[in-house]
C-alpha cells in the first residue's frame, strides 16, 4: 500500500498565517460597524440641521408670529408693488418701490449674488442710493457670536461682506433696512465668513438683540418676528414709515434656496 508524505510548513510561518487570518476576521467583524457609524454620522450631520430647523419654525408659528402684519395688508402692499413695476423715482432720496416682472424660472443661479435672490424684482438695477457720504456700517448679534461684520450699502456681492439693499431706511430712521446675508449648512457655520454667517438667524428668538453701527452711532434693535416668504414675495423690500425697524434676509431651509426666511427686528428705546 503506497503512502504520501507531506511537508509541514515551518512553524514560524504557520504562526503568521495564523495571526493574519485572526487579524483579518477581527476585521471583518470590526468593519460593518465602523460603516454604520460613518453612515449615522453622515445622515445626522446633513438631517439634524433640517430637523431642529423644522422645530424653530413650530417654536415661531405657535407664537402667531407667522406674519409681521396682517394679511390684509400683504395684499394691499403686493397690489402697489404690481402696478408701480415699471416706475423708478425721479427723486434719489426716495426710496424704492420692489417691483414684479413675469419672467421664466432659473434653476441654476448663483445666490452669492442679491439681484438672484428675488427673480420678479430687478434688485440689482432697481436699487437707488439715499443721500448719505456713509457706504458701509458694522452688523453685530452677539447671541451668534456676529461681530462688526461689514455691511456695504448697494452693491450684489453677498461672499465678500453683507448688502444692505440700497434704497430702503437707513439704520437709526424712520423705515425698514433691508440687509441681506448668505447661509449653509449649520454644521459649517463660521460668524466671521460671510459665505455662512446669516446660516443661524433663524434660530433666533424674541427680545435678542442685533447692534448696528452706523456713522458712528451704535443702535440697538430688540427681534420681534421670523418668518419664512417666497421668492416671488417681494414685499418684504417695501417700506413702512410708522416705525422704526430692521430686517434680516437668507435662503432657507439651511443649505438650500426653496424660501427666503425673515428677521424683523425693531428699534430699542432704551
Amino acid at each position: 500500500m503506497p503512502y504520501f508524505y507531506y511537508k509541514a510548513y515551518p512553524k514560524v510561518q504557520s504562526q503568521d498565517t495564523h495571526i493574519r487570518q485572526t487579524w483579518l476576521r477581527r476585521v471583518g467583524r470590526i468593519l460593518p460597524n465602523v460603516f454604520i457609524v460613518v453612515g449615522a454620522t453622515a445622515m445626522t450631520t446633513v438631517l439634524y440641521p433640517l430637523l431642529s430647523y423644522q422645530m424653530v419654525n413650530v417654536k415661531w408659528a405657535q407664537r402667531s408670529l407667522a406674519k409681521p402684519v396682517p394679511q390684509e395688508e400683504w395684499d394691499v402692499m403686493r397690489g402697489i408693488a404690481q402696478n408701480t413695476q415699471q416706475t423708478l423715482p425721479s427723486d434719489p432720496a426716495q426710496p424704492v418701490m420692489a417691483h414684479q416682472e413675469t419672467q421664466p424660472v432659473i434653476v441654476d443661479l448663483d445666490y452669492t449674488k442679491v439681484s438672484n435672490w428675488f427673480p420678479q424684482a430687478d434688485i440689482a438695477s432697481g436699487q437707488t442710493s439715499l443721500p448719505s457720504t456713509v457706504k458701509s456700517y458694522t452688523l453685530s448679534i452677539p447671541k451668534l457670536n456676529i461681530d462688526t461684520m461689514e455691511v456695504v450699502i448697494g452693491g450684489d456681492s453677498l461672499d465678500e461682506h453683507l448688502i444692505h439693499y440700497s434704497g430702503t431706511a437707513l439704520p437709526g430712521q424712520y423705515g425698514n433696512p433691508v440687509i441681506f446675508g448668505h447661509s449653509v449648512l449649520p454644521v459649517f457655520y463660521n460668524p466671521k465668513n460671510y459665505m455662512t454667517v446669516f446660516s443661524k438667524i433663524p434660530t433666533l428668538e424674541k427680545g435678542d438683540e442685533i447692534f448696528v453701527k452706523y456713522d458712528g452711532v451704535e443702535y440697538k434693535y430688540l427681534v420681534e418676528s421670523y418668518h419664512e416668504i417666497e421668492p416671488s414675495q417681494v414685499e418684504v423690500l417695501e417700506q413702512r414709515y410708522d416705525r422704526q425697524t430692521l430686517t434680516l434676509i437668507t435662503c432657507v431651509p439651511p443649505g438650500t434656496y426653496l424660501r427666503r426666511g425673515v428677521v424683523m427686528a425693531v428699534l430699542s428705546k432704551y
